[in-house]
């Protein structure tokens, strides 16, 4: 039931109907890939303008599309591009990040929901529900798909991912604009009307479940006789929130998340399972949540981890298999403070049950090994250093960051400012412009950042900022993260944007890369490939 050969890009995901086009889009994840996210406002205008020879008609497009998509990360964690293109001023206006919901939690759902427009024609609406981030990751993932057309009713199983949607702008460390958040409520609006149709093999609609929003208390029923637990992280308290005592549980996780469980723990657990080195898909750069111990393990020492990013639990009752599917990790976290969504689907045992799931001849089984961890592994003093940096930048990400522009002579000086902050002993904090790299600001520990960069040209003007944290680790070496910030820009220059989109296409041969970037987003793969040169010619990474 899960067959790991079929795979599909997420923009196949994300393209509309025949006939449709994009009215509006929001997506949530924990962490954001800057020049990911760079092919959303370019793959929507695609649709439209593929065969366009109009370089204006075409960066009008693109800026248009950018308007109608609105992306929510958790502060402190978006990652830093191996360089800095000028078609990052598309996704200033599209790029919010979230304050964490309470100290050690996370903001952690990873949703797309799409509502497609056509003359004539009823608005169409997509959700999908990931369970990986918006990187180019190639870990083994899980996705649900769910298209659907807009009723007349509100419908009451819907109602928690309105709920979401809609509290997503209150999050924000930034708000966004009026007509952002007008958008974003009538996409909620959408999304309590929705019947969504039914995939291969289930029953009745799907049921929403939220967590980490005050107003949203239902929570999802995991009581049964058999469990499959497929998460990356795992903690003992955790899998006792998802599996009761007396059930019979298969877990499939990583190598090092199992070896840590306590030993009681493991003796209730019927079948431990792991990703085999043969079938590793690679590790994601993951850092997925410091708060239950995600970002240490994805970070500490990659060679360890196998590519599994999916989470999924079964749980079988009354001959019936209820298939939850999300964001949230086997964690205390993730069912205690964290903001999570979960999707709950029923239908037979016999079809999607535990053994259907494990399957080698045409489900996930074909991929796994068995593992049998002793538990009580220690906590690795690196991944402790590692997470407490990344709780450093989340502290920093969600600082009101201010960049004031000022001019001077024939360019720019910027003012970055922000409040002060305290943050974990021996830990050192610098910041610079994205599109300047090299040239920092040292920011002293519980002191406000008050320090001038420059002089730099127009088109090096950005909101978005690096933030790096650094300090010596166990073993002596420096360990380093480092996390994109958007500050509010203050004296935006008139005419920087436009001056910016313009020098894509000021050339017949910059437009022609640009128009063949356009038409090769139907294989989003090969454009990331491209992405790889470290020349400054086409393709490099966004090399125009």
């Amino acid at each position: 039931m899960l067959p790991p050969d079929q795979r599909h890009v997420l923009w196949d995901l994300l393209g509309p109907p025949p006939g449709y086009e994009l009215d509006r889009a929001v997506g949530t994840r924990f962490t954001r890939d800057l020049e990911t996210a760079l092919v959303l406002p370019l793959a929507f205008a695609s649709y439209r303008l593929a065969r366009s020879n109009d370089p204006i008609a075409l960066m009008e497009a693109v800026r248009s599309a950018a308007s109608r998509v609105d992306l929510f990360c958790q502060a402190g964690q978006m990652v830093v591009p191996q360089r800095a293109s000028g078609l990052f001023a598309f996704l200033e206006p599209m790029v919010h990040e979230v304050r964490r919901p309470n100290p050690g939690r996370l903001f952690h759902p990873k949703l797309w929901y799409l509502r497609f427009i056509a003359d004539g024609a009823d608005p169409a609406v997509r959700l999908l529900v990931l369970t990986r981030n918006l990187t180019d990751s190639s870990s083994w993932d899980l996705g649900l798909r769910l298209d659907g057309l807009e009723t007349g009713r509100p419908r009451a199983a819907n109602r928690p991912l309105a709920d979401l949607l809609r509290a997503l702008p209150t999050m924000a460390t930034q708000p966004p604009g009026v007509e952002r958040i007008d958008g974003i409520d009538r996409l909620a609006d959408s999304g309590r009307r929705e019947g969504w149709e039914h995939p291969q093999h289930l029953q009745d609609q799907p049921s929403f479940f939220v967590y980490g929003l005050p107003a949203v208390k239902e929570r999802p029923e995991f009581h049964g006789y058999r469990h499959l637990v497929v998460a990356p992280f795992l903690t003992d308290g955790g899998l006792a929130n998802v599996v009761p005592s007396d059930s019979d549980v298969t877990v499939v996780s990583r190598v090092e998340e199992l070896d840590r469980l306590e030993s009681d723990t493991l003796k209730q657990i019927g079948k431990t399972l792991v990703v085999g080195a043969a079938a590793d898909l690679g590790d994601p750069d993951d850092s997925d949540d410091p708060g239950d111990a995600e970002s240490a393990a994805g970070s500490a020492e990659r060679s360890r981890l196998v590519g599994l990013h999916a989470k999924l639990y079964v749980v079988e009752r009354n001959r019936a298999a209820h298939l939850f599917i999300g964001s949230a990790n086997a964690t205390d976290a993730a069912f205690d403070g964290n903001v999570e969504l979960l999707v709950e689907l029923k239908g037979g045992a016999s079809k999607l049950g535990v053994d259907q799931m494990l399957r080698s001849e045409s489900g996930f089984g074909a991929i796994l090994e068995e593992y049998a961890p002793e538990g009580g592994a220690d906590d690795d003093p690196t991944e402790q250093a590692i997470w407490a940096l990344q709780q450093a930048l989340q502290t920093l990400g969600e600082l009101s960051w201010t960049v004031t522009v000022r001019v001077d002579g024939s360019g720019y000086t910027v003012h970055i400012g922000a409040p002060g902050s305290q943050v974990p002993g021996g830990v050192t904090i610098t910041v610079e412009l994205l599109t300047r790299r090299g040239t920092t600001l040292v920011v002293g520990n519980g002191e406000p950042v008050d320090g001038v960069l420059g002089p730099v040209d127009l088109d090096e003007v950005s909101p978005f900022l690096v933030v790096t944290a650094s300090m010596d680790g166990p073993d002596g070496t420096v360990l380093r993260r480092s996390s994109v910030v958007r500050a509010h820009l203050v004296n935006d220059p008139e005419g920087r944007l436009d001056e910016i989109l313009a020098r894509q296409v000021d050339t017949p041969e910059k437009f022609l890369r640009f128009l063949l970037l356009i038409l090769r987003l139907g294989d989003v793969a090969s454009v990331v490939a491209a992405g790889a040169g470290d020349d400054d010619t086409w393709p490099g990474a966004w090399s125009m």
